[in-house]
């Protein structure tokens, strides 16, 4: 039995919508605390995050405003993480597990990231009823996170499966194809036009991925 195994950020939704959502309630949280105006707030913290990426956004924004503190900022990060997140799949992902589904292919999801902060983009997703294992790296410590083979060795064992006999989907291929290469698993890159190639381009053959694809539903031509 052929199993087939998921990467979740920016393979099975966009995560830059869900960097969107928490902004959203950041910039709600904000207005109603100072009286400030939430869209301008929102376009600030998105032009933040666009010109210096992650790590101190909201350090930035509070001193920005001039009402940074440390509690202020812990503030932000819970009102973040803990935002019921406003995302959606793929247009290419239900029919593709709807499928596989119905041709009793076994499914999982590795994803790295805060456990409790996956599974509320998992809940918004509505998507665990179809998958058979969810491994949640954080679970296993931080230096299990990908590209540790750690959580696929654990992903294959619940599945009862091979490397392979088995596939991994992912868009950036240190991350995602390091680990699964390393236990024989075939790997299958979705380029979501994120410019996540450099590391196989620049000739990496343990990153390189077995397979290339612009759609999900490429892959049962893959497995077939």
């Amino acid at each position: 039995m052929v199993s087939i195994i998921f990467d979740l950020d920016n393979t099975l939704y966009p995560e830059e919508t869900y960097v969107e959502s928490g902004f959203e309630e950041v910039s709600k949280f904000l207005s109603e605390k100072y009286d400030l105006n939430k869209e301008e707030l929102f376009l600030k913290l998105k032009d933040i995050f666009k010109k210096k990426g992650r790590g101190f956004i909201f350090d930035i924004l509070l001193k920005d405003l001039d009402i940074y503190s440390k509690k202020n900022l812990l503030t932000l990060v819970y009102v973040y993480r803990y935002h019921v997140p406003n995302i959606k799949l793929y247009d290419d992902v239900l029919d593709l597990i709807n499928q596989l589904k119905k041709e009793n292919f076994k499914l999982g999801i590795i994803t790295d990231g805060r456990s409790f902060v996956q599974k509320r983009k998992i809940e918004a997703l509505e998507i665990a009823k179809y998958f058979n294992v969810i491994i949640y790296t954080d679970v296993l410590g931080e230096e299990n996170w990908k590209p540790s083979t750690t959580p696929y060795k654990i992903a294959l064992d619940l599945l009862d499966s091979k490397g392979d006999n088995t596939f991994y989907i992912g868009d950036d291929p240190y991350k995602d194809f390091l680990g699964a290469k390393k236990l024989g698993i075939k790997t299958i890159q979705i380029d979501r036009n994120l410019n996540l190639s450099y590391w196989a381009e620049k000739g990496y053959e343990e990153v390189r991925p077995d397979y290339k694809i612009n759609n999900l539903n490429e892959i049962l031509n893959i497995i077939k």
